[in-house]
């Protein structure tokens, strides 16, 4: 998945709501082919079935959250509203919304477990490695290093979950 190393809405700056909804959407965005793209930027290249859903469920949670006007602002669709090919690094607030965005709809520790099956060529005991990976990381941890990888900051949540990643996979 593109954005797996990689979900609190953004709130414009000098804007305010009486409500909590974020602001209209501009009228002239296809917001149907902004969610595709979305999802298929989420699912990569060579999607398997379970990509596909997830990318779809991202689009959706991610679009729920913010505006097309946000995800223009941060980078992550042009001027035309089409998404960027190149994810570019996020301010922190955006970040936090798409990181949220992801780990609604992916499980963390199943996909780093099959990452790491992958890379040992099925030598790895998978149900050890998300055993220990479940204790070594709680969400908070999970989702700050999926906000620092975002932001490209350095942050102790990458130590820590590339140590914890380290420790399981040695087990």
């Amino acid at each position: 998945m593109l954005l797996f190393c990689l979900l609190v809405g953004l709130v414009l700056s000098g804007c305010s709501s009486s409500d909590d909804e974020p602001p209209a959407p501009d009228a002239t965005v296809d917001e149907a082919a902004l969610a595709e793209g979305l999802a298929a930027m989420y699912a990569g290249d060579n999607p398997q079935p379970d990509d596909v859903s997830e990318g779809d469920c991202f689009a959706d949670g991610l679009l729920a959250a913010t505006t097309p006007e946000q995800l223009r602002e941060g980078g992550l669709v042009d001027a035309s509203y089409a998404v960027v090919t190149d994810i570019p690094t996020l301010d922190e607030d955006l970040a936090g919304t798409v990181a949220d965005a992801q780990l609604a709809c992916t499980d963390f520790i199943e996909d780093s477990t099959a990452a790491q099956s992958s890379i040992t060529r099925g030598r790895l005991d998978a149900d050890a490695y998300a055993a220990c990976l479940g204790d070594e990381l709680d969400d908070a941890a999970i989702r700050a290093s999926v906000v620092a990888s975002l932001t490209g900051e350095w942050d102790p949540a990458l130590v820590r979950l590339s140590e914890a990643q380290v420790t399981c996979a040695g087990q």
